[in-house]
């Protein structure tokens, strides 16, 4: 989808990328954050997070200190996220859950060994 969005951008499809929130647009680092901005901005557009106005001011230098600062947070939020997922399948594993996609039947394994000495081959 990102990639299709600077596609677009470098067109001038749109002037103007609006987004809920910077944690919405990227949970990436600041420096991978500042690159997609940078990259919206050499193309002419404009971008505006339609809950944080502080990052819609002209003044450059300002924008981009509240950007490194937001997007330094999005990046840590992404990281407790992760912790706190991983944090709640140890307990589950713990309870005896068991995690992960199921496993094949006997019945299964047996028919896709029939059909692959018929012949068969994967699909792709």
């Amino acid at each position: 989808m990102r990639l299709r969005l600077f596609e677009d951008a470098s067109c001038r499809k749109f002037d103007l990328v609006l987004f809920w929130a910077l944690d919405r647009f990227s949970r990436e680092c600041m420096v991978q954050t500042f690159m997609h901005l940078q990259r919206l901005d050499s193309n002419r557009v404009k971008f505006h997070s339609h809950t944080e106005a502080h990052l819609n001011t002209e003044n450059e230098l300002v924008r981009n200190v509240l950007l490194a600062i937001l997007s330094s947070l999005a990046k840590v939020e992404a990281k407790k996220i992760s912790e706190r997922t991983k944090a709640g399948l140890e307990r589950a594993r713990r309870r005896g859950a068991r995690i992960g996609r199921p496993g094949l039947g006997e019945g299964m394994r047996s028919e896709i060994t029939r059909r692959l000495a018929d012949g068969a081959t994967p699909l792709p």
